[in-house]
């Protein structure tokens, strides 16, 4: 086969992308070489989407049959082959970096800028600082190199007021662009260091990652925190994660981020504070026992999702999804779950779309004890993984339970068993979770309620039982039977 790394970076591009390389390698600016153009049509009539997974197999990418197309009758020769996939890969690369180049129109504009420096080229200069602060001023978020944006700024006006041979007087762009290149520094140290703190939060090992000790007083004593909302974040983030008992500067991170940090800093920084608080409640709080804290993170998931973040280019991942319905359901917020699912499933990646409605629609329908509805929806549920396949029976198993389908549930509880016991893929420890509620649904169904000798010695079991799926659900059948 031709190539692999040179058609494994091609099919990343889009249609769109494709249709732009076409024009960028038909530009004897950017490209001198008919062959490298004759050679991307060809691959390109075989980067069709629907294709792209079958690409290995594709006869088509022979290294004979693309030389063919290329050269016709004339002699094979493989170094030849190679070097012109190498040139059409370089290229390829040069293309993604001045589209990206191209997309950032401030940065296009400071570039030009620091060229029309010297006194002739005044007119320009002004015309493009004019611009500059335009963009800055319309602009809905500041880009992550907003600070380094600033800093090349002032230090360009304080480099053309230079350039007049006059004596200075005004140095005001030159504090400026020192300003602006300790927020630049303030801010990717707190980024990093921020990071390794939440590394640490759940891992042995984190970055040896440290600050100046002076960098906090110094932060503060030059205005930096009080000025810059987007430093202010993050110095909470670092002192959150530093602090013993950290609850209050929680809840003022919490606050000030949602009320006005939020629409100042980049989504990406925006995000990355937001898993920050997230990691907070889930590592600091909630599994240190204080379960009050899931209604904090609730609350993080939902104001983040309202102020559209958690996702990348308008893609919601789903360990997020997932992540917001098991919690608004720990905590009962059921409708909200519900309106989440039935408006925020589309946000998914579209492979993952059609069982995600119906399996978390399901779940919400059991907690609001709809059991009918519950098992209308599973038998929509397509078992395309053994996540989906696990989840669904152990739903329909506590559905048969609620509902004293003891019948139907027996059945279940058989065929689930011989399921777990066939299926190799499942590992060992997993299947034992499942096993093991198993064992104590059977139990259950088979105790008369208000046996509290039988009830106790199943509870005892429970409490003991190191691998159980629905432990919680289980103890609360456990305490209803009592009554």
């Amino acid at each position: 086969m031709i190539s692999p790394k040179l058609i494994s970076f091609l099919s990343t591009f889009s249609a769109r992308d494709r249709l732009q390389f076409e024009r960028f390698l038909s530009s004897p600016y950017f490209n001198e070489s008919e062959t490298l153009l004759l050679l991307f049509r060809y691959l390109n009539g075989h980067l069709d989407d629907s294709r792209r997974h079958v690409l290995q197999r594709d006869k088509q990418l022979e290294k004979k049959v693309v030389w063919k197309s290329l050269y016709g009758k004339a002699p094979y020769k493989d170094g030849t082959l190679r070097r012109i996939c190498s040139e059409l890969l370089q290229l390829a690369y040069r293309f993604i970096y001045i589209n990206t180049c191209a997309s950032k129109e401030k940065e296009e504009v400071l570039k030009a800028l620091k060229t029309v420096v010297e006194p002739h080229q005044d007119k320009h200069f002004r015309g493009l600082s004019r611009k500059f602060n335009t963009l800055q001023q319309n602009a809905e978020r500041p880009e992550q190199d907003h600070y380094r944006q600033l800093y090349d700024y002032h230090l360009a006006c304080h480099q053309q007021l230079e350039a007049r041979a006059e004596k200075q007087t005004d140095f005001s762009h030159l504090e400026q662009a020192d300003y602006y290149l300790n927020c630049s520094y303030y801010l990717h140290k707190l980024r990093h260091y921020c990071d390794a703190l939440g590394y640490g939060l759940f891992s042995a090992q984190k970055p040896d990652i440290r600050l100046p000790g002076h960098l906090f007083q110094e932060m503060e004593q030059g205005g930096y925190a009080r000025q810059e909302p987007w430093l202010r974040a993050y110095l909470l983030v670092a002192r959150l994660f530093e602090a013993e008992d950290g609850e209050e500067l929680f809840y003022q991170l919490k606050s000030a981020f949602f009320e006005d940090i939020v629409q100042q800093v980049p989504e990406p920084d925006a995000n990355a504070l937001c898993i920050h608080l997230s990691n907070y409640c889930i590592i600091k709080k909630i599994n240190a026992g204080e379960a009050r804290f899931f209604h904090e993170l609730f609350d993080v998931y939902r104001q983040a999702i309202e102020a559209g973040l958690l996702m990348k280019n308008g893609v919601l991942s789903y360990q997020d999804y997932k992540n917001i319905i098991t919690v608004g359901l720990h905590i009962k917020e059921l409708d909200w779950v519900e309106y989440f699912i039935q408006n925020y499933t589309e946000k998914l990646p579209e492979e993952h779309r059609r069982n995600a409605l119906t399996y978390n629609l399901a779940k919400v329908y059991f907690h609001q004890e709809k059991y009918d509805e519950v098992i209308a929806q599973l038998r929509e549920v397509e078992y395309e993984s053994i996540v989906y396949t696990l989840g669904s029976k152990l739903l329909l198993l506590l559905t048969y339970f609620e509902m004293g389908e003891f019948l139907a549930l027996d059945s279940l509880l058989d065929s689930f068993r011989i399921y777990l016991r066939r299926n190799r893929e499942i590992a060992r420890d997993v299947k034992e979770q499942y096993v093991n509620v198993i064992r104590f649904t059977r139990r259950l169904s088979r105790v008369n309620p208000g046996d509290d000798k039988a009830l106790d010695k199943i509870e005892q079991q429970v409490q003991a039982c190191e691998a159980l799926a629905s432990r919680q659900w289980l103890q609360e059948k456990i305490a209803d039977m009592r009554n």
